[in-house]
């Protein structure tokens, strides 16, 4: 039989160890991915990237000092944190440059929870349960309003720098559909992080592009506005989503030659056929057509998967089937597809490049063939992939379509012949989300 000592040894250690868990457990993160329209002008990329890594250290003030010492005493740690950033720093965790689609997404994360994991053993001796539990709404209101702050300073401070270093939107051009200079931002709740806190952060975003930027802007997801459901959206819900908003504004309709989309005149119009005005802005045509729209949401996180195409095509009239053939395969695969599409995947064809030719040579003669290689992309946002439509099973259809359609276009007379078609493996553009965990977890270093 146990001693009372060592009973007191094992009751204390399981309250540890539960301690642990729940800490585990409640390790959170805001991710936020920007995207802006500009991938090939290496200077442009690189002013608004010296934005988007600077720290938040770098601002530092007295008043800081003073909010880092009030919360020190407030919850009695032992060591007070040298800069109320060394906690919540928001963190640029990848930017990933596009040239051939001429864009630029920028990720950040801000961690939520509210310990550092190498300060575990400290603060299990020195938490109060009882005072936990008593103030958890008010700290968790607290705790989301700085987090809105926050993140919503980062992304203002570089969707201003995106408006300023690439200039006219009317001069703008790509073979990815956009409809703004700053043309997407998606806010999302990783681990123990409420979807409330996205929502919060998605809303204040949004009100200071139109307030102070004058970019104007379309809530959707979590974020969606009550006012904006009385002309569209999905009552029911109360949600408005992304793939609306973009339809209505006409992202899926190339408005240049050869499958790109130029300016944003198409956009203002589509706007005023649409009768919704923005959520945040003035609505007005010039700054329309001067920076375009932005669609700012708050989701669960979404895997951005793009599978590849390659056609080598006997002569240019191919060109326009193979894309239509990549066309098919992306709405066959679409949710929107009532048939036989995957739950929770959209999905669209993009030209990832300009078709470009390859000349062979025969060894045995000096007659040569020309070929042209075309690089098509089935893009996909897999909009829950924990509990429905992988990215394998999205690669394993896409893969039995290709070959499937091919056939049944051949037989309605929109023949590639000579055209050799092959699906390469698909990638993850955007990180995963234990990749944020993991990058507002980084420890500080000791001194």
């Amino acid at each position: 039989m146990a001693s009372s000592s060592s009973r007191g040894v094992t009751t204390a250690t399981k309250a540890t160890t539960s301690f642990v868990s729940r800490f585990v457990a409640r390790k959170g993160a805001l991710a936020c991915v920007v995207y802006v329209s500009e991938g090939r002008r290496v200077d442009v990329i690189d002013a608004i990237a010296s934005v988007a890594l600077k720290s938040d250290d770098d601002d530092d003030d007295d008043d800081g000092k003073r909010r880092c010492r009030r919360a020190h005493r407030r919850f009695g740690m032992a060591k007070p944190p040298t800069s109320p950033n060394d906690e919540r720093r928001v963190r640029l965790v990848k930017k990933f440059v596009d040239e051939p689609y001429n864009r630029t997404g920028f990720t950040f994360a801000v961690r939520t929870d509210d310990f550092d994991d190498f300060d575990v053993e400290e603060k299990i001796e020195e938490a109060d349960d009882r005072w936990r539990r008593r103030n958890h709404r008010s700290n968790n209101a607290s705790t989301s309003s700085m987090i809105s702050r926050l993140i919503s300073d980062k992304v203002t401070e570089v969707a201003q720098s995106a408006c300023t270093e690439i200039g006219s939107f009317q001069k703008h051009s790509a073979t990815h559909p956009r409809v703004g200079i700053v043309d997407h931002v998606s806010v999302h709740p990783i681990g123990a992080c409420e979807m409330e806190v996205a929502t919060e952060a998605a809303r204040a975003i949004g009100r200071r592009f139109g307030g102070e930027l004058g970019l104007n802007s379309y809530m959707y997801g979590y974020a969606t506005m009550e006012n904006s459901l009385k002309n569209n959206g999905d009552k029911s819900t109360g949600m408005r989503e992304l793939a609306e908003i973009r339809r209505k504004l006409g992202y899926f309709s190339a408005n240049g030659a050869g499958e790109t989309w130029i300016g944003a005149s198409d956009v203002y119009d589509r706007m005023q056929k649409w009768e919704a005005k923005p959520d945040f802005g003035t609505g007005e045509k010039v700054d329309v057509e001067e920076k375009g729209v932005c669609c700012i949401g708050a989701v669960p996180f979404v895997v951005n998967y793009n599978v590849p195409m390659t056609c080598e095509l006997s002569d240019e009239s191919q060109e326009k089937l193979a894309l239509d053939l990549g066309k098919q395969i992306a709405k066959r695969v679409s949710q929107r597809n009532e048939i036989d599409g995957l739950p929770n995947v959209q999905s669209m064809a993009l030209m990832r490049t300009t078709p470009s030719t390859k000349t062979k040579e025969d060894g045995l003669s000096s007659s040569c063939s020309s070929t042209l290689r075309v690089e098509i992309e089935i893009a996909c946002n897999l909009l829950d992939e924990i509990s429905s439509t992988t990215r394998e099973q999205v690669q394993k259809r896409i893969e039995a379509l290709m070959p499937q359609l091919m056939v049944e276009n051949a037989m309605n007379g929109a023949k590639l012949n000579g055209a050799a078609c092959q699906i390469g493996k698909g990638y993850v553009t955007n990180l995963q989300p234990q990749d944020f965990l993991d990058a507002v977890s980084r420890p500080r270093s000791r001194r």
